[in-house]
């Protein structure tokens, strides 16, 4: 029942004054307003304020941009974004005019400024940057004459999502603690072995020496180029050799050739029964002129995929053998020197079989030739005669032996390092530092899932550049909130969290948000002006989650006084 004189406002919230409040803390839209061109005092709301608002949308309830004024419309927006902003400020020409200033004032930078300005970067000591790319469909149609100016092209090129009828671009990322500290967009048909030294040398802009003199970098494959290890030639890396360099298979050859040099590692990062174990060697050996660590490493987990290959090469090797031992046992000889001359001539031209072993004998068969015409009635045999055939055949047998060799080298993989004991003392540090790489991929992952990017609704490539690094920003608020949420549990040693009657050990930020669905602001105005200010639904988990992410209630709200934390 509702008092005489007293009223009450109802507005949903949602996550969105959590993740509003992290952009104040990262100093989002001051740090774009400051390098943008804009009219301060002729503009309702500045581009780093819209930015903004994007970053909400996207981490809350991702919406295209015509549909966000309306994500706002039951939100008190000043709340959120300060005095005399509105819902409506949020249109989609709005948005779109913020992301071209966005697109104008070099993003990479003000990305850089931003995630390296960040409490969490501040207080870490970079050691490990961990590299990898990823690539973006798009769907429509680009006009080509969008790209004359453009910094970069939507493109065909490589698609790591299976997709190579669709244009795309591509983001690059560096991880530290699972936080992405480094990102780049780059053009659709940009190349991994071309985007590493680049990367290295803009980064270099941001870095002081004395951080790259103890900096060692992570990356894939690719990275793995004349031109890239002579640019790391007094930088550290470790990366994992290419299956195509000659050099890695003699290097498998000599760990499998002396078995007694395997040393067992154990799991090196993930735990329990499940968990991939290691044995590793470790060489010294020349490339391109230089001396490098390699470390061949064995794994007891064999990649899906190498998986299916091999089980394929099985099958495709006993469907040859088959056909080939078929069409020679269909054969006979009238001696059996005949017969061994066919069978070596058969072994010649077949003796490649790798898990499979075929062993063929020459054998004698004895068949009845029966006289022509009808049969005597008294003695129907009379006149038959026997006649000797010499035929080959054979046995076929599964090679187990040679399958699980093939598997244990189907399972192997070799580093490559220039890092000096002095650093990584022992070679296992260099497998841990490698399989690192999960953080970097976990952000893709993320970034990936269709609650956060399942769509690009912007229809020039300036707006495609700025909107792919709000993706970037968004990712980075999503990265601190689950830092946090995980290290506070590791502090408070919980170790899971209840949320929506599940337990969590290592909850997403997906599921953490998830948590403040029900979250509303409740404004009561009382007949004497007395106005007072409430957020229901705030759960006690909710509350613990705020304490960990370090965002205290009063403040919760942008000019609001609210009561100390409060559950309901």
């Amino acid at each position: 029942m509702q008092l005489p004189g007293v009223t009450v406002e109802v507005h949903k919230l949602e996550a969105a004054p959590l993740v509003a409040y992290l952009c104040r803390e990262l100093r989002v839209a001051e740090i774009i307003d400051a390098h943008v061109t804009w009219d301060r005092h002729r503009t309702e709301v500045s581009p780093g304020t819209a930015i903004t608002a994007l970053l909400v949308n996207l981490l809350v309830r991702r919406e295209p941009l015509y549909r966000i004024e309306w994500f706002f419309r039951d939100m008190d927006v000043e709340a959120l974004f300060g005095n005399g902003i509105e819902a409506g400020h949020f249109n989609d020409d709005r948005l779109a005019r913020a992301l071209d200033k966005f697109a104008d004032a070099d993003p990479w930078r003000i990305y850089h400024e931003i995630a390296l300005g960040s409490p969490d970067a501040c207080s870490l000591v970079l050691d490990v940057i961990r590299l990898d790319t990823t690539s973006f469909s798009v769907q429509g149609s680009y006009d080509p004459a969008d790209f004359e100016d453009a910094p970069f092209r939507i493109t065909r090129g490589y698609s790591k999502d299976r997709r190579p009828d669709l244009k795309q671009f591509l983001l690059g990322l560096g991880s530290y603690g699972g936080l992405p500290l480094f990102a780049d967009v780059m053009s659709g048909n940009q190349s991994d072995k071309t985007w590493y030294g680049p990367w290295t040398e803009r980064i270099t802009e941001l870095l002081s020496p004395e951080v790259w003199n103890t900096l060692i970098v992570v990356a894939d494959s690719a990275f793995v180029t004349e031109e890239n290890l002579n640019t790391y030639e007094k930088r550290w890396f470790i990366s994992r050799m290419p299956e195509t360099y000659r050099l890695c298979e003699a290097l498998k050859d000599r760990a499998f050739a002396d078995e007694s040099r395997w040393i067992d590692v154990g799991s090196v990062v993930q735990e329990g029964k499940e968990a991939a174990r290691y044995r590793i060697q470790g060489f010294e050996d020349e490339l391109y002129g230089r001396t490098y660590r390699f470390v061949v490493v064995e794994s007891s987990a064999l990649d899906q995929r190498k998986a299916k290959r091999l089980e394929k090469l099985v099958a495709e090797e006993a469907q040859a053998i088959e056909k080939a031992v078929a069409q020679q046992e269909r054969l006979s000889y009238h001696c059996e020197a005949d017969a061994k001359v066919a069978l070596e001539d058969w072994r010649r031209r077949h003796n490649r079989w790798e898990f499979h072993r075929v062993t063929g004998q020459v054998v004698q068969e004895t068949a009845v030739k029966r006289r022509v015409g009808r049969p005597r009635k008294h003695n129907p045999d009379s006149g038959n005669v026997e006649v000797i055939r010499w035929r080959v055949t054979f046995t076929v047998e599964p090679d187990t032996k040679a399958m699980e060799q093939r598997r244990r080298r189907d399972s192997t993989f070799v580093l490559i390092s220039n890092v000096p004991r002095t650093r990584r003392a022992d070679d296992a540090d260099l497998l841990r530092d490698y399989k690192g790489q999960i953080e970097v991929e976990n952000l893709f992952r993320a970034l990936k899932q269709p609650y956060f990017v399942h769509g690009i609704f912007v229809k020039t490539p300036k707006r495609v550049l700025a909107l792919a690094y709000v993706f970037l920003l968004g990712l980075l608020v999503y990265a601190i909130i689950q830092h946090r949420v995980r290290q506070g549990m590791r502090e408070d040693q919980q170790t899971a969290l209840a949320i929506a009657g599940a337990k969590f050990r290592s909850p997403t930020t997906r599921t953490l948000l998830k948590e403040f669905d029900g979250l509303t602001h409740v404004i009561v105005r009382l007949p004497d002006g007395t106005v007072t200010h409430h957020l229901q639904g705030l759960t006690e988990t909710g509350i613990q989650i705020l304490r960990w992410i370090r965002i205290r209630t009063d403040n919760f709200l942008m000019g609001v006084s609210l009561p100390p934390a409060e559950s309901g």
